[in-house]
Order: C-alpha cells, then sequence, then structure tokens
C-alpha cells in the first residue's frame, strides 16, 4: 500500500479515486465473510449433532425392524449417538414375535459403520463394537458349540422328586439313559424356533460384557455366572479372541469364579479352540461327590481341539479334602478331559504325617466316579490322637459313587507296622474298613501279638473314636485262649479247661 492509498483510507469514501475505491472494496469483500463463516460452521455442525442424535432412535428403531439376524423385535428407551458411529443407550429390550422378553439391558453401548448409518443400511458387519452393562443374559449352546439366545423363565424350575425304583441301575444302563436323555432334549431343541438366526451372517466385532448375569444352557446341564466381564474380538470368518472372567456361579457346579482366555479358529470347516479354562473353588458335593465334602477343588485346563468336542489336559488342587475319618492336605495331581469323562493321574497327598497317591475318573454326564489310592506310612497317632494308637500304617482305599450321595461308598485294606495299643504291644495289625454314614467299620481285623492272635469283626471309628467290640485272642493254631470286651473291661479265659 503506497502513501497516497494510506491518505484516503482516512477520508470519506465517496471522494476517493476509483482505482482506490475499487481495491478497498476488493479487501472488504475477502476478510468479512471469512470471520461470518466459523461462528456459522459451528452452529450448523452443532445443528447436526442435534439432528443426529434426535433422529439416532428413529434410525435405530428402523433398523431393527428390517434386519433378520435376530428373531423378534429390538427397541431402546433412548439413545444418543455422535456423527463418527458410537451410540449409547438405555433400556434395549428384545422381545419375541409373541411380544416375550427375551433380554432386557439397563444400559450399553454400540459403534455402528458410519457409512450404514448414513445410506440406512444395515448388516451383520454393520456393528463394530457391542458394550452391555448389568444385563442379564440366557443363552443355550448346541451339541456344536453354536450360540442361540433363550427366553430365561420367571423362576427356576423345582427339581423333580426321585421315583422310588425297585433295583438300582448299572453304570452302563445310567450312561445309557443320559445318552437317550440328550437325544431326546436335542430332537426338542431342533423343533423350536432360533431367536439367533447366524445362517450366511458373518459377524465382526468386539463385545465387551460388564457385571452381567448370564445363564447358560448345554445339553441337560445348567450353570448360573454371576459379575461376568467378557471381552472378545469376533469374526466369524477368520477368528475369536476371548477372555472371560466371572464371580460365583451356580447351577450343576458350584463355586466361586470362572477363567477362559484363548482363540477359536473359524477358517476351519469344524471351529476349533486353544482356551486356557481356570474354576476356582469349586464345592465337590455340587458335582455328586456326596460324603458331605465341601473342601474346595481348584481345577485348571487346556483345551484344545473341535470346539464341539475339545481335548483337555490340566491340573487339580485341593488345599485339603476331608472324607469319613481321613483328612488330606495338599493335594495336586494330573487331569484329562475328553467326551465329558475327566481322568485324574498321578494325583499325590500328605495325610496324617504319610502321603497318598491316587488316581481315577469322573464322568461330566452321569457323576459316576471312581477312585482308588495307596497310603503310606500314615501315623495312627496323627489320626486318633486320643487313643494311645502307636503305629505306622499303609492302606489301598477305594471310593465309587453311582451318582448320587446314596450311591457313594468307599472302603479298602490296610496294616501296620510294629506298635502299642495304650500298654499292649503288637507286630502288626491289618484287616478291612468300609464307610457307613460319616462313620469307618473295620472288619476281618487280626492283631499279631508275635505268638498269638487276635481277631476282630466289630471296630470301628465313630465321630473320631476308636471303638472296640469284644476281641478273640487265640495262639498260632487259632485255638482261642482269651475274649476281651472292652465295655466291661474284663478278660474272659476261653480255654476248654478253664474254670468257669
Amino acid at each position: 500500500m503506497n502513501d497516497n492509498e494510506k491518505e484516503w483510507l482516512g477520508t470519506a469514501f465517496e471522494d476517493g479515486p476509483a482505482h482506490i475505491k475499487k481495491r478497498w472494496l476488493r479487501r472488504k469483500v475477502a476478510k468479512r465473510p471469512f470471520y461470518y463463516l466459523i461462528p456459522g460452521l459451528l452452529l450448523g455442525f452443532l445443528l447436526l449433532l442435534e439432528i443426529y442424535s434426535q433422529s439416532a432412535a428413529w434410525l435405530f428403531n428402523k433398523a431393527m425392524e428390517n434386519q433378520d439376524l435376530l428373531r423378534g423385535t429390538i427397541t431402546v428407551e433412548r439413545i444418543v449417538a455422535s456423527p463418527i458411529g458410537h451410540v449409547l443407550f438405555e433400556g434395549l429390550e428384545w422381545k419375541d414375535p409373541e411380544g416375550r422378553r427375551i433380554l432386557y439391558i439397563p444400559d450399553g453401548g454400540f459403534t455402528v459403520d458410519i457409512a450404514d448409518t448414513l445410506i440406512q443400511h444395515f448388516s451383520s458387519t454393520s456393528l463394530e463394537k457391542l458394550t452391555l452393562n448389568h444385563a442379564a443374559l440366557s443363552i443355550r449352546l448346541n451339541d456344536d458349540m453354536s450360540v442361540d439366545f433363550v427366553r430365561a423363565p420367571s423362576a427356576p424350575p423345582k427339581p423333580p422328586k426321585p421315583k422310588a425304583r425297585k433295583e438300582e441301575k448299572t453304570e452302563a444302563e445310567m450312561i445309557a439313559e443320559g445318552e437317550r436323555r440328550r437325544r431326546e432334549q436335542q430332537e426338542r431343541l431342533e423343533q423350536d424356533w432360533n431367536n439367533f438366526n447366524r445362517e450366511n451372517q458373518r459377524l465382526d466385532l468386539d463385545v465387551l460384557l460388564d457385571d452381567c448375569r448370564v445363564e447358560v444352557f448345554y445339553k441337560h446341564r445348567h450353570y448360573l455366572l454371576e459379575a461376568v466381564r467378557l471381552k472378545a474380538a469376533v469374526d466369524t470368518k477368520n477368528s475369536i479372541r476371548l477372555q472371560l472372567a466371572t464371580g460365583p456361579f451356580g447351577g450343576d457346579m458350584i463355586g466361586s469364579g470362572i477363567f477362559l482366555n484363548g482363540t477359536i479358529n473359524c477358517k476351519t470347516k469344524v471351529p476349533e479352540c486353544d482356551l486356557t479354562l481356570i474354576v476356582d473353588m469349586v464345592d465337590p458335593s455340587s458335582l455328586g461327590f456326596g460324603m458331605d465334602v465341601h473342601d474346595p477343588l481348584s481345577m485348571a485346563v487346556r483345551l484344545e481341539g473341535a470346539l464341539a468336542g475339545p481335548v483337555g489336559k490340566g491340573t487339580l488342587h485341593f488345599d485339603r479334602l476331608r472324607i469319613p475319618a481321613l483328612d488330606f492336605a495338599n493335594v495336586d495331581g494330573d487331569l484329562e478331559y475328553e467326551n465329558a469323562m475327566f481322568r485324574f493321574s498321578d494325583v499325590k497327598a500328605s495325610v496324617y504325617g504319610g502321603t497318598l497317591a491316587a488316581e481315577g475318573w469322573y464322568n461330566l454326564d452321569t457323576r459316576f466316579y471312581h477312585i482308588q489310592g495307596k497310603g503310606t506310612k500314615l501315623r495312627a497317632r496323627k489320626a486318633l490322637p486320643k487313643d494311645g494308637l502307636r503305629c505306622l500304617v499303609d492302606l489301598d482305599i477305594t471310593v465309587h459313587s453311582g451318582g448320587n450321595v446314596k450311591n457313594t461308598s468307599y472302603g479298602g485294606s490296610f496294616v501296620s507296622s510294629p506298635g502299642r495299643y495304650r500298654w499292649l504291644p503288637f507286630k502288626s495289625i491289618s484287616g478291612q474298613f468300609h464307610d457307613i454314614g460319616h462313620d469307618l467299620d473295620f472288619y476281618n481285623v487280626s492283631i499279631d501279638f508275635g505268638g498269638m492272635m487276635a481277631r476282630t469283626d466289630a471296630l470301628s471309628i465313630r465321630n473320631g473314636k476308636l471303638t472296640l467290640e469284644p476281641i478273640r485272642v487265640t495262639d498260632q493254631d487259632g485255638k482261642p485262649l482269651v475274649t476281651y470286651d472292652p465295655d466291661r473291661k474284663e478278660l474272659i479265659d476261653e480255654r476248654p479247661d478253664a474254670k468257669r
């Protein structure tokens, strides 16, 4: 700008030269609209946000009317959306065509493909992220582990009272009955509507569950999981990566928590898994172990292979395991899982200063199980501290269950080292035992005094105390000598020439 132009800036505009007026007008027209454009753009952007937010619920409900992934209708009470596709909602409700509620979610959020939103075209891949908070879900896992949502009953059905049977069923009959129940249930399920239509529907989204309650039905099993937290990257064309943690759980198994981590390969014809499962603080009685055993069991298993029938290997642990008259500590072992069958091996435990080695199996469907073990150098003084029995004991033990508490029993045989009972020394004690309720009864008990033998069929441990029935003492040839009556605390001479 030259001096003449500066001079004309302070004078009346109408009196200036034409070339100065032209340049002045050009500069004013160029600058003033720019200043007004910024607030106009901001106002328009805010207006767009408001319109998008206000119409988000309408767009969502409209899209739900046209979708075919979920059977029934889905509506929301309140929804707030952003232009980049992030949506927060409250009061999401899913009802079946008959108007019955399948699912209600108090609050959550999701992210949708912005391009699909603008053109109002929604497909199974439009959803990119889903977050559910404090929701209650009921899902059914089919035999191929595919997921469907079911309507939860208003109140859990009461278990039917067991019918009286004239004779107990064998293990083979119980397994066959379990297979028959599963077939009948599967036939019923095939006749049901599928609320989740997965046919030819690809899912590609992240799923987050926070503090949810999940009810799971699988075959004839039922589990209820509390405080569920899930983080899953789902791509049904490639793979699923998931991390799951729960609080307390109940149903057919009761415990403190479940932790699941790993991947599912969806590229194969049959999905394959590589999952690590930790089940914490399980109540053994909820698995049908009977004998009123409530000492918590923890298991860690790595599951691999076909998702519908994985094979697993892992470990088990009890801090403490108490069964009638036996108190185990630090129980650790290996386990394998296949076709609803757990097999235990190399199980080690401490018991009364000695050790136990055991193995066995457990059928998850029928709840039959069989465990056999061998105890070495158990200290009788620790097992019966008030009874004056001092010796080491080796034993063989077998535990068997026919699927319920009433059909659970255990027994075995034992032999001791030299020792003494109060003031009476002995060379060995041997015999057999079996459980009666919470007590142990012994039979065929022989006490070798190193020159004579004592035999009794009625030695028992009740409420942790040793009780005896009369003990018959014979010589090495088996001829009776004396009988000791523990109730009367006296010896009775049984020799033929004894005076009566």
